[in-house]
């Protein structure tokens, strides 16, 4: 799982350009990013979207990004999946019932922590197994993402880049898994072709963050590979987002030093640059300097709360009430709260927040183990919250095991 906090940032903000356009009655989409040689993106029921790395060699520029986003967004919006029960085999029907069970588990009071959970066991892999929408459906989320598009002032002809960059990839690869789960006849191509073109935002080309987004997936996607910077060389243009990406990379696998060297040669700055650098001048044990960084950021945006996180992290303070409907910004409280209490040397609590930071990404077997460890020592005020969690890991384990997904792969 990719664990960059600016590109989900990014992402939810970019979705929520789609989402007031869909008739959605909830409109919190929860969003994994999977770093994968694979190329694929889908969505599956309680809103929930995945995107692989390697689909972003394909997607080069931003109005690609909201094609791919309106199209996904509008299979939720047209119950496509559910639609499916039907006509669907024994798969199908087996990933419905796990969608039941996280609804029982959060009927039974546990928060959308632990039903979230679910997804990231394994759940991914069966879905894309399953996942396969008919070609009228795959027309009616093309039109249907078309009108959010226009609906929302962004350019329609996104979708119809995206369609020709998947079928002139598909050329050349044996099996090209977006359109193994997303079947795509010649129609598509037509319907996206005959988009009147209109003047919107993304027609002026604004300077965003996505060459960033996108560096950032690509540079998980470099540890896939034998040369990961003559690789990076060749997937980015942009010059900064190139430096960014390596500097990533070698953050990534323990070379703080280089990330560092790499970052020093941008020209411009933004959220994923000044984070990353937080960081490395941190792992360089250059705090102060990371701190002022971090600091800056606060004074634009004081309830920003990656950063309001990564400050708590580096100065071991405890982190500020945070509520979120979004499963990564939880992982940063739950990485800050590790850091408080390990500095104040309440091991319990410490251990109760790393159990809560496994069981999110599918571990469920180190989380249990850590949350017993964590109970048996905790003091008494903070038993009941312990608890109250360490039942919820019980609830997911039982459905988890009634619908023999494995653990801890």
């Amino acid at each position: 799982m990719i664990d960059f906090p600016p590109a989900y940032d990014y992402l939810k903000d970019t979705i929520s350009r789609i989402l007031p356009q869909t008739n959605l009655y909830n409109t919190t989409v929860e969003m994994t990013l999977l770093n994968s040689s694979q190329s694929n993106a889908f969505v599956i029921p309680g809103n929930h979207l995945f995107i692989y790395s390697d689909i972003m060699e394909m997607i080069s520029e931003e109005d690609m990004l909201f094609g791919l986003l309106a199209h996904e967004i509008a299979h939720l919006d047209l119950r496509h999946y559910e639609r499916q029960q039907q006509h669907s085999g024994e798969e199908l029907q087996k990933t419905l019932m796990m969608l039941g069970a996280g609804i029982a588990v959060a009927l039974a009071g546990a928060g959308s922590d632990a039903t979230s959970a679910l997804w990231l066991g394994g759940i991914a892999n069966q879905a894309e197994n399953t996942l396969t929408y008919s070609r009228n459906q795959e027309q009616e989320a093309d039109r249907q993402g078309q009108e959010y598009l226009h609906d929302a002032g962004l350019a329609p002809e996104g979708m119809r880049k995206l369609f020709q960059a998947f079928f002139k990839e598909a050329l050349g690869r044996p099996k090209l898994e977006f359109l193994s789960t997303h079947p795509s006849p010649n129609s598509r191509m037509s319907d996206s072709f005959s988009t009147d073109k209109k003047n919107t935002i993304l027609s002026k080309k604004e300077h965003t963050d996505f060459e960033f987004f996108r560096a950032s997936l690509l540079a998980y996607r470099a540890g896939i590979e034998d040369k990961p910077y003559a690789y990076l060389d060749q997937e980015i243009r942009d010059n900064d987002a190139k430096n960014f990406a390596k500097a990533l990379f070698s953050y990534l696998i323990q070379s703080p030093e280089r990330s560092v060297d790499f970052l020093d040669k941008l020209e411009n700055h933004n959220n994923f640059t000044d984070y990353l650098q937080a960081l490395s001048l941190s792992a360089t044990s250059n705090n102060e300097k990371g701190l002022d960084i971090v600091q800056k950021r606060l004074d634009i945006d004081p309830n920003n709360v990656m950063f309001s996180m990564l400050y708590s992290q580096l100065t071991q303070s405890k982190p500020i009430y945070v509520r979120s409907n979004f499963l990564y910004e939880r992982r940063l409280v739950w990485r800050a709260n590790i850091q408080y209490y390990k500095s104040s040397n309440n091991i319990p609590m410490a251990l109760y927040y790393r159990a809560m930071l496994d069981f999110s990404q599918g571990k469920g077997k180190s989380a249990q183990y850590l949350i017993q460890r964590a109970k048996r020592d905790a003091a008494s005020s903070e038993k009941n919250t312990i608890i109250y969690t360490e039942e919820e890991f019980k609830l997911i384990a039982e459905a988890e095991k009634k619908e023999d997904l494995e653990e801890d792969k």
